[in-house]
């Protein structure tokens, strides 16, 4: 398996990502939002279940 050198950012990033919507994803973006500091938007996440017990995590 090859590795790939992921740098760290000395700054805030302001960005907008657009993600098909999967429940999979859903749940890898809210964990990645709980990781960012400050506020994450959600748009058009895969509600279910799966999302609810993670999100009370």
């Amino acid at each position: 398996m090859d590795t790939i050198a992921i740098p760290v950012l000395n700054r805030l990033v302001d960005a907008t990502v657009e993600i098909p919507v999967f429940k999979s994803i859903t749940n890898r973006a809210l964990l990645v939002a709980a990781l960012a500091p400050g506020d994450s938007i959600l748009e058009n996440a895969l509600f279910n279940e799966d999302w609810h017990l993670l999100s009370l995590a």
